[in-house]
């Protein structure tokens, strides 16, 4: 770029030196930061960095950019793919997008103005031209903030108005508790956040987050300080959630500590027991002092095994509309608002549990449907590959979660984008390999080395996986053919199936490949290692960590294998709930 005039320092018409937010994406090491430093002395101008694609939008979610420009003067790579992304997405597919390129790599002109880019422009440029034109898309949007102004100003207003209304509702409910009834008032405040949950929950998708955040929030809802959800499987009953804030306490983490999944029989032997084979909800206001002669039992080895002491407990049964039972949520031990203990429940308690598990049920069995329906497609693929199991594949989503969670939290990414994006992740994770379903038997099925050419025909099954979720793709379909397709990629360019540049194939090379099949491509030879197949034992788990470190850099993100190695507790919590099956 040439620096004639790069001291321009015209002031934004804005009248506020930070007003126009440029974020960078893309572009090789040097040439971006030094880019990146270049705007950074212009007055009027402030950059955020983001240099890899597959991150682009996520980074422009928390950064709220006036502009965003991607640089492909080094490289073309998913420049096309990542305008689709930003285009469609909600947050920010109104923000002006701008390609910088070179001779080398105006060829995506044309396709890109089709896809909806603001400007193209051409390197080498003066930084008074860059920069001028820069500003003047992010005016243009900010003028569109501008026009919107009274309506931001009316939801503005509303807002002050429900925090108002709830200061109110809060004041009067310390009135009312000083004169020992909780009123209306409560009512009024922990339906409101029963409403509000109703909603939320019924935009998850996956599963296991579904049943996580019903946890979470009956919890939060019932000021509790531990609680366990039981799924029905049968005539038993699979321990399958559990949260214990005091235990969490006791550990470095700050997380509930792991406790293997295990079966209770729908018998009266047990309290979720008698919850599910009688349909009916129990209060028990302490499990220690339940009399000789009632219809269900406690039983306390759990609470002796962790070190625990279940008091006060209330058990509601998840029944869908035709009477069904999904399964048990326990809420256990009530606490007050300053984390001290509170003797029982209240009657409010009860009854706001009774309205949540109905919001809760609902909720679950759409997830169930969604979860049944992507089951069917894995039953499919084990059919045809022995290796691909259910377990397997929940295993990888499993990790793929836990390695997502904390690339977020590292960018201090959080709330909904944040969990719709690892509800994508992991449905499809459980996809990954879904191609293989077009690969013949007797090469899946090989017990020994497959030849060179067995290995081709094994490699198609990444495009074969991906064009099942190519027509009209939804939100979830674009997630689960990135992965599908992608996941085979390496870091350093040696992996399948590769782009096609100047007439001949190579491999994708860093960030090239999108987060979503990095983080499942790792978290896929984690486990495979870790597993027996037809052709292999299980390795050590030291082994299995020590190539797994030896490969970053080369066939893994760097920095996904810090992540990996450093939840390795995490990810060992979700093997041990999901354990290979005995061989038959």
């Amino acid at each position: 770029m040439s620096a004639t005039n790069s001291s321009l320092g015209a002031s934004s018409p804005m009248g506020d030196p930070s007003t126009h937010e440029v974020l960078l994406v893309g572009g090789g090491f040097s040439s971006s930061h030094a880019l990146a430093r270049l705007l950074r002395g212009t007055r009027g101008i402030s950059v955020e960095l983001c240099q890899r694609l597959g991150d682009a939008v996520d980074e422009a979610v928390r950064c709220c950019p006036t502009v965003i420009v991607i640089d492909a003067r080094d490289r073309i790579g998913d420049v096309l793919s990542v305008l689709d992304q930003f285009r469609s997405s909600q947050e920010v597919g109104a923000v002006p997008l701008v390609i910088l390129a070179c001779a080398a790599t105006a060829s995506i002109r044309d396709e890109a103005f089709l896809k909806g880019i603001d400007d193209f422009i051409l390197d080498p440029v003066t930084t008074v031209e860059l920069t001028s034109r820069l500003k003047t898309h992010s005016n243009a949007y900010l003028n569109i903030v501008r026009r919107n102004r009274s309506v931001a100003a009316y939801e503005s207003l509303q807002n002050e108005l429900r925090h108002t209304n709830r200061a109110l509702d809060e004041a009067r409910l310390r009135l009312s508790e000083r004169e020992g009834d909780p009123g209306e008032a409560h009512w009024r405040l922990r339906v409101s956040a029963l409403m509000q949950v109703g909603v939320e929950l019924n935009q998850i998708h996956d599963f296991h987050t579904l049943m996580d955040r019903i946890l979470s929030e009956a919890r939060a809802l019932l000021h509790a300080d531990a609680g366990t959800i039981f799924l029905r499987e049968g005539d038993y009953l699979r321990f399958a959630f559990f949260h214990n804030e005091s235990l969490a306490r006791r550990t470095e983490t700050g997380e509930t500590p792991h406790v293997s999944s295990f079966r209770l029989p729908i018998t009266d032997r047990s309290i979720a027991g008698w919850v599910c084979l009688t349909g009916q909800p129990l209060h028990i206001p302490d499990c220690y002092t339940i009399p000789p002669d009632a219809p269900y039992r406690f039983e306390s080895s759990f609470d002796q095994l962790l070190g625990y002491r279940t008091s006060a407990v209330i058990a509601m049964p998840l029944k869908n509309q035709s009477g069904r039972i999904l399964g048990v949520i326990e809420i256990i031990n009530p606490i007050a608002k300053d984390g001290s203990p509170r003797e029982v429940f209240s009657e409010g308690d009860i009854r706001l549990l009774e309205h949540f598990a109905n919001v809760a049920t609902v909720a679950l069995e759409r997830a169930r449907l969604n979860d049944s329906v992507i089951l069917r497609m894995i039953r499919m693929a084990e059919i045809r590959d022995p290796a691909e199991t259910g377990r397997h594949v929940e295993r990888v989503a499993g990790y793929s979660a836990i390695v997502f969670e904390e690339w977020s939290r590292l960018r201090g990414l959080e709330g909904p984008s944040f969990e719709r994006q690892r509800d994508r992740l992991r449905n499809a994770a459980k996809l990954h390999d879904i191609g293989k379903i077009g690969v013949p038997d007797t090469i899946l099925k090989k017990p020994g080395r497959l030849t060179p050419e067995e290995f081709e025909i094994v490699k198609r099954h990444a495009e074969i996986g991906a064009d099942l979720f190519l027509h009209d793709p939804s939100d979830f379909d674009e997630a689960a053919r990135e992965v599908s397709l992608l996941h085979h990629e390496r870091w350093d360019g040696s992996g399948y199936p590769g782009i096609l540049e100047n007439g001949q194939r190579r491999g994708r090379r860093g960030e090239e490949t999108p987060l979503f099949a990095r983080i499942v491509g790792l978290a896929d030879v984690f486990d495979a290692l870790s597993s027996s197949r037809c052709y292999k034992e299980s390795w050590p788990e030291d082994k299995v960590l020590e190539l797994i470190r030896g490969e970053a850099g080369r066939q893994f993100d760097p920095e996904l294998v810090e992540i990996l190695l450093d939840r390795i507790g995490a990810i060992r919590a979700v093997r041990d709930l999901l354990p290979e099956l005995p061989k038959a």
